[in-house]
């Protein structure tokens, strides 16, 4: 598949299937686009499907030293513009849901609507010392105490972070399936601090009202960790005009991977009312 070097200073790797609405699915923090794979590849069926690995995740390289969210977004705008797409459907995870916001707040006629799958807008919906903008002290504590690969395999499969208790519990095949499928392509120590350092340093609760396409909050009930992003979906929603939240009940952060099917058929449904 494709490498592309962006005027933005990214040797950005990406993938394209299908044919229709164009969709671009943004992961996130540290995941390279295999994240993916097999669970989203069926939205190909009806969508134009663009996958990439963001800056410093994967296959991608950039030649600055410091990241932004901000890059990350004109990154997305440019590779848009290397296949011709004018206008595309965003659906970003987490932090790929910050680079999805920040692109529909600068190019708003790029984006033609907007999926904000267990994100947010920033610090300041956050409860507790999390508000406080910056690396928060448990993350700095938790990578520092416990090693790099021990702290993200704690995150994304062995605490309820990402999957609920039961489904860990009934299904540890699938916890093992999801950590060798991530981790060989996510992003390396370095890159990784400084992807969580814009990832803490962005803001935009203050924007929300400016965003002018239509967006979906989807947000799992026990998506309650450290950040709390069932407190900032609600944010979201009460501050951007028309926003849709769908709660999804007995799912935490990883619902894209937990339930891909539900996950799909929402999103399939969602790009084609928005066409």
């Amino acid at each position: 598949m494709p490498m592309v070097a962006l005027p933005t200073g990214a040797d950005l790797y990406y993938e394209a299937y299908g044919e229709g609405e164009a969709l671009l699915l943004i992961p996130s923090t540290g995941f390279s686009c295999e994240v993916w794979k097999p669970s989203q590849i069926p939205l190909q069926a009806s969508t134009r499907l663009v996958i990439h690995d963001p800056r410093g995740c994967g296959r991608t390289t950039a030649s600055q030293s410091v990241y932004t969210i901000n890059q990350m977004s004109n990154d997305v705008v440019a590779l848009l513009d290397h296949l011709g797409i004018r206008s595309a459907h965003l659906f970003g995870h987490s932090m790929g849901g910050r680079i999805a916001l920040e692109t529909a707040l600068n190019f708003p006629g790029r984006v033609k609507s907007l999926i904000m799958a267990a994100s947010g807008s920033g610090q300041a919906p956050r409860p507790g010392a999390d508000c406080v903008p910056g690396l928060p002290h448990w993350l700095l504590t938790r990578l520092v105490g416990n090693g790099f690969e021990h702290s993200l395999r704690e995150e994304y499969t062995d605490t309820s972070s990402f999957f609920t208790d039961d489904y860990r519990k009934a299904h540890p095949e699938k916890m093992e399936e999801f950590w060798r499928m991530v981790y060989p392509t996510h992003a390396k120590m370095d890159a990784y601090l400084h992807l969580i350092t814009a990832r803490h340093n962005w803001e935009a609760t203050h924007r929300l009202g400016d965003v002018q396409c239509p967006t979906l909050v989807l947000i799992g009930n026990d998506d309650h960790g450290r950040s709390n992003h069932v407190v900032q979906a609600n944010a979201m929603v009460s501050r951007m005009r028309g926003a849709t939240l769908r709660i999804l009940e007995g799912q935490s952060h990883g619902f894209p991977w937990q339930a891909p099917e539900m996950t799909n058929e929402i999103v399939r449904e969602w790009v084609a009312a928005q066409a």
